[in-house]
């Protein structure tokens, strides 16, 4: 039955209905801003500095989602968070936004590394891993979208994610050193 509600609440559209690309570079600013991205695990700096060009860089800034064109298919895909330090990423990359009032970019975001995003992808695929999927190609895709105050109130649990993967990456580092401190009183006694 829940299902059933669910879907009849959302409306089946094109990514480029709901979705628009940034695709103008940075400028001159360039140099004040980290290189950001996309990896598997998301949002990760660059490995290279900016090269001759560095003017055409993409501003990647909270709220964004981007992609490095020739790794989507593996999931090399990013999301700019509330506290995450705004950049600049490659001008290869396809950076976007969710219209205003249509997507929510954090529930886009997770929705692309989703089973139905990843789905999503593979449709559009033409077979290469290596493939190139820019912006007019993943545009075509289609996507069942709740109504928009559904996505923002999902949005806002996801946003929570991030903190608490912290604050366990934190309790696994002290329980990681639990050994050495019992050796450590062991020998003080």
């Amino acid at each position: 039955m829940a299902d059933s509600v669910l879907k009849s609440r959302c409306t089946l559209s094109k990514l480029n209905h709901v979705l628009y690309e940034v695709k103008n570079g940075i400028g001159s600013e360039w140099s004040k801003f980290p290189v950001l991205g996309a990896t598997r695990n998301g949002l990760a700096p660059a490995k290279e500095r900016p090269g001759k060009h560095a003017e055409r860089y993409k501003p990647v800034t909270v709220g964004t989602v981007f992609y490095n064109p020739m790794r989507i298919l593996i999931g090399s895909i990013a999301f700019v968070e509330d506290d995450d330090e705004p950049g600049i990423t490659s001008p290869d990359y396809v950076v976007l936004n969710g219209k205003s009032d249509m997507v929510d970019s954090r529930w886009f975001y997770y929705w692309l590394r989703s089973p139905l995003g990843e789905r999503c992808i593979q449709s559009l695929a033409r077979g290469a891993v290596r493939e190139r999927m820019l912006f007019n190609r993943l545009a075509e895709g289609e996507i069942e979208l709740p109504d928009y105050d559904s996505q923002v109130k999902a949005s806002k649990a996801l946003a929570q994610i991030k903190p608490m993967r912290a604050a366990i990456k934190q309790q696994i580092a002290e329980l990681g050193l639990l050994p050495q401190k019992l050796l450590a009183q062991i020998f003080e006694t």
